[in-house]
């Protein structure tokens, strides 16, 4: 049976066989049987390579992170993840490099430090209520059309 550790493009934690091509995490979200207990535990939301200086972890292991997978890059950003400053260094640089450009009335020479990014993309993806906020779109509205 496979373990609640794979993360949807809309940020939900579900239970598949398939495990993705990246890992990442948000804290400690389970208890000692493996299950899932909590959506997050911190504000540090990222995503990381599946292997990385020869590392080892044993899935799920009480008292520590839970190990979350992605299908892909997109799903984990979509999913408001945002790349690992150590495994994918130069990833978090670029990441880092668009969050300026897409935050004009930040300082322009001043790269966005980790906790400054972790700190905003909280804000955005939790409600008053700290549930997980969602950006419904309807299909064909002027703002998704392709021309």
């Amino acid at each position: 049976m496979p373990r609640q550790n794979r993360v949807t493009p809309f940020g939900s934690i579900i239970a598949i066989p398939e495990r993705g091509t990246f890992m990442g995490n948000r804290g400690v979200l389970h208890n000692a049987e493996g299950h899932i207990r909590r959506a997050w535990q911190v504000k540090r939301w990222i995503v990381c390579v599946l292997e990385f200086r020869g590392r080892k972890r044993t899935v799920m292991t009480p008292n520590s992170y839970t190990e979350l997978f992605f299908l892909d890059e997109a799903t984990a950003l979509a999913a408001g993840h945002r790349p690992c400053a150590e495994c994918r260094h130069s990833r978090f640089l670029d990441f880092c490099n668009a969050w300026r450009s897409g935050h004009p009335k930040a300082d322009s020479l001043h790269r966005p430090t980790a906790d400054e990014i972790d700190n905003r993309l909280h804000t955005e993806r939790l409600t008053a209520d700290r549930s997980k906020r969602l950006f419904p779109e309807e299909l064909g509205s002027s703002r998704t059309a392709c021309s």
